[in-house]
């Protein structure tokens, strides 16, 4: 059930009981801040009350900066002293693993007790972030850290939320005249468009979707790897079935977002088109399986790839064309020679022992991560360029702040993440619904947007 309810303040926000949708006003009343305490005081109804679908990682923090340790009172100040006498205990004594989760549990509790006090504290100034890494902004914040946003024009840009992170650092590099990049882009297809589907020995079959890898909505976690492990010798073939004719309207704005920023801030821009990982997290899955069928498998994927590619081909001449003065290149699974230059070029930090650590994740999809961990540094691996702003999907949070860090000192990465519309259902985004639900663009209507 999802519609507009009142909260303590009796103000109107946006809810879906039991789904992971979220406003930028329901964060607000779900832990009790008013709007008016916060820098989205002046910020228009269309905005707070945009639904967009995340992961639960929200929290408020305080942007005063003068708010420390030494500014508690009452129980929080007693609590937090406890907490640095046992954390220094357990610095004094052995440095196991057990010692050294603990302190980390205790710092984020500490970090918490602070980050809570300081949102009370006099002339905070709220805001709400997402994987403490980027914080929400309305277009006119993004404006005032990004001047030449005021410039750009795509749908629903005053409305939408956006998820930032180091503009102040891209805008100051247009200042110094200084060479920049955007870069980001589409996911290869979303969920409903691609069925992966195991044929066993007794003539029957399994159908997973290759997206969310799973057998049907109801499914929470990926299986198809396993079942693959756990019945490689009953399986004789795999094949694919592909229901995408169309680009997505959400696909075609993400590309349409990289040429007006590209255009507005004078900067050169990549697009990736992301079928080779897909590919890898296919090759690692099949594994287990006779070569023959591995080898079928691929192929029948190669089948089912080329024509989506030849779709954002298409839209990037489009643009091309639209933009002429952007220096542009798109990347995908089929440019050897540019594929070879991207693994050549990031193969020093990928291979970095601190690197090896943020690199996780289920073991068949590692090749696959590390596509997406280096992908938004295209443009420095291509051009040199120093200074990027990744204009992407809100669930690249965790790959942007993987990349900055494994590039910090060479490359300075910054953040415009946006979310990605709710589709025609009410409740899942245009990616993630059934084919009824999502919203196609035909190439004759590019353009009308």
């Amino acid at each position: 059930m999802e519609g507009f309810e009142r909260n303590e303040h009796n103000e109107e926000y946006f809810y879906v009981h039991g789904k992971d949708v979220y406003s930028t006003q329901s964060l607000l009343a779900s832990i009790g801040v008013n709007q008016e305490d916060t820098i989205y005081k002046d910020s228009s109804n269309a905005f707070v009350r945009w639904p967009f679908s995340a992961a639960n990682f929200f929290e408020a923090v305080s942007q005063g900066g003068d708010f420390s340790e030494e500014d508690l009172q009452g129980p929080a100040k007693d609590e937090v002293q406890k907490i640095n006498q046992e954390i220094k205990g357990y610095k004094d004594s052995e440095n196991t693993v057990a010692n050294q989760d603990r302190i980390k549990a205790l710092r984020a509790r500490k970090k918490e007790l602070i980050s809570k006090a300081a949102l009370g504290a006099e002339g905070a100034k709220i805001s709400i972030v997402y994987k403490t890494f980027v914080e929400i902004n309305d277009s006119l914040m993004v404006e005032k850290k990004l001047p030449q946003f005021k410039d750009v024009s795509w749908p629903y840009k005053e409305q939408m939320p956006y998820f930032v992170s180091g503009l102040e650092d891209f805008a100051e590099a247009i200042k110094r005249g200084e060479l920049r990049a955007i870069t980001g882009g589409p996911c290869f297809f979303g969920e409903s468009e691609v069925d992966m589907i195991w044929t066993l020995k007794d003539g029957s079959q399994k159908i997973y979707d290759f997206t969310t890898r799973r057998r049907s909505a109801e499914d929470r976690v990926s299986q198809e790897a396993e079942f693959t492990k756990q019945n490689a010798g009953d399986v004789v073939d795999v094949s694919f079935k592909s229901r995408k004719e169309l680009l997505t309207t959400e696909e075609y704005d993400s590309v349409l977002y990289l040429f007006e920023l590209a255009q507005a801030t004078g900067s050169c821009l990549t697009l990736p088109i992301v079928d080779a990982s897909y590919q890898k997290y296919l090759e690692a899955m099949l594994e287990s399986l006779p070569a023959d069928i591995q080898k079928k498998a691929v192929e029948r994927f190669r089948e089912v790839a080329r024509p989506i590619i030849q779709m954002y081909k298409d839209l990037f001449e489009f643009f091309k064309k639209k933009y002429p003065g952007v220096k542009a290149q798109i990347m995908t699974g089929e440019d050897k020679e540019l594929l070879d230059l991207y693994y050549q070029k990031r193969s020093p930090y990928v291979e970095k022992p601190a690197t090896r650590r943020i690199i996780s994740g289920i073991q068949e999809k590692i090749e696959s991560v590390k596509d997406y961990i280096t992908l938004p540094a295209l443009p420095f691996y291509f051009w040199g360029v120093k200074n990027v702003l990744e204009v992407d999907y809100l669930g690249e949070t965790d790959s942007f702040w993987k990349c900055r860090k494994m590039h910090k000192g060479d490359m300075k990465l910054s953040a415009l993440l946006y979310p990605i519309k709710m589709s025609a259902d009410g409740w899942r985004t245009i990616f993630s619904t059934e084919l009824k639900y999502k919203e196609y663009v035909r190439p004759e209507d590019y353009g009308k947007r």
